[in-house]
């Protein structure tokens, strides 16, 4: 919003204080704003309590402590510090503390309290103490962003404060029309729905991610097991800890090598694709199971699996983390430029987008028919890339900085890879949709 003080000061030629009053005023509108300027100045200026007066008393907008002052809002008579604006209107400053306060969060200027002259944001600040005016800057900005949510977002990652805006929305409703989704990328570098506030949900499209996450909701106190970040290795029993993102675990105990998604050996995993991606609908043993609990039962299935892979994602945002140290290390022992150990933050970017890919995923099979050839060919091309994500997040892993710089090659060509299977799925998925193929019933 700052730039659009900055973009018009120069048009105004008037103190930047005053243009922040002038855009609240007309909602943040530049255009409206210009147009006024233009067509009424002296009239705008009144209209909305900006004086111009510069043979004013420098006393005007200051604090200033006076001996038996009778404030006529709380009718106190006493020694208090007072202030006042070129309008002469003059009231106890904890009068004025308590007035900014309630009309902190209504988005509008704020004015002296017997009329239309505004408070510039200084006065505030002077008011209340320092950096308060930036809590009503941020007011005013949600105000805004809530009145014209269709056209701005709110970025939704924990603790980012980024607005997107989008232009021309006319092109949006064939978009989702055609099961494609306006990702968007706020200057913080965090990719998000433009359409639907949620996170980067391809292959799903809007309606299968708001499904999901309404069943997430519904589902969540019927579902009678707990994800944790431990499991038991299948062969000793001895407790494992899941601290990276991999999904290929090694008991430090016994040895034993196994998936953690399905806990099962894990050298058939090795060979064509993944068999912990399709749900297996068994009603052999009980072909009278109640409807209700084969449908929790195939729910819970995929459900496990989105967590799983959410859960990896986190930690493979945490490995990102020292990927920073890994790189200067190999500056600092290797003696290669910066640009060149770029490799691993492009691997690592390739790794979440896959994952990311994979996770919401399961969340479009739990609605695809089973029966159909692309659900098959869709689950298929899961498990390829499901291989391929598991293989560049173990890459990741290594920390020995010449180890590293001998497996250059492996990077590039693992993250390579693991980028056409993403594609693949992308692609898969938007024919699922496109064909039908996946029905939303709840």
């Amino acid at each position: 919003m700052l730039n659009r003080v900055h973009h018009i000061q120069p048009i105004l030629a008037i103190p930047t204080e005053d243009i922040l009053t002038l855009l609240q005023h007309f909602d943040w509108n530049e255009e409206r704003l210009l147009e006024a300027w233009t067509d009424r100045m002296d009239e705008l200026l009144l209209e909305v309590g900006i004086h111009m007066d510069e043979n004013k008393s420098s006393k005007c907008r200051e604090i200033i402590l006076k001996e038996d002052f009778l404030c006529l809002i709380c009718c106190e008579s006493k020694s208090t510090e007072t202030f006042s604006m070129e309008c002469g209107h003059e009231y106890c400053v904890d009068c004025y503390r308590h007035y900014i306060k309630d009309k902190l969060h209504g988005g509008s200027v704020i004015t002296c309290m017997n009329c239309s002259l505004a408070l510039r944001h200084d006065d505030i600040d002077r008011i209340m103490g320092n950096d308060f005016s930036a809590k009503l800057m941020e007011s005013s900005i949600k105000s805004f962003v809530q009145k014209h949510n269709r056209n701005y977002k709110w970025c939704p990652f924990a603790d980012c404060k980024c607005i997107i805006y989008l232009k021309d929305m006319s092109s949006l409703p064939e978009y989702t029309r055609l099961h494609y989704s306006p990702f968007v990328l706020c200057t913080s570098d965090h990719r998000f729905c433009f359409n639907c506030g949620f996170e980067v949900h391809a292959p799903g499209d809007c309606k299968i991610t708001n499904a999901w996450v309404r069943k997430a909701k519904k589902e969540s106190e019927n579902l009678n097991w707990v994800l944790s970040h431990t499991k038991e290795c299948p062969e000793c029993s001895v407790n494992i800890e899941k601290s990276g993102g991999c999904n290929h675990m090694v008991c430090s105990s016994c040895k034993y090598e196994f998936c953690w998604i399905c806990e099962k050996a894990w050298a058939p995993h090795g060979k064509n694709f993944f068999q912990c991606t399709m749900y297996k609908n068994d009603d052999s043993r009980n072909k009278s199971t109640d409807e209700n609990a084969k449908n929790l039962k195939k729910y819970t299935f995929y459900y496990r699996v989105f967590n799983e892979h959410e859960v990896s994602a986190k930690l493979d945002w945490r490995l990102g983390q020292t990927i920073g140290h890994k790189v200067r290390d190999l500056q600092e022992k290797i003696g290669i430029s910066w640009i060149e150990g770029q490799f691993l933050t492009e691997a690592l970017k390739t790794l979440s987008e896959g994952r990311t890919a994979l996770k919401w995923s399961f969340a479009l099979a739990y609605y695809a028919d089973p029966s159909h050839n692309l659900t098959k060919i869709f689950v298929d091309n899961q498990g390829l890339l499901s291989k391929a994500v598991e293989d560049l997040s173990e890459l990741l892993q290594i920390k020995n900085a010449d180890s590293i710089m001998k497996k250059k090659l492996d990077f590039y060509n693992k993250a390579g890879y693991v980028e056409n299977r993403t594609l693949a799925l992308l692609q898969c998925g938007r024919d699922l949709l496109c064909k039908g193929i996946c029905k939303v019933t709840e």
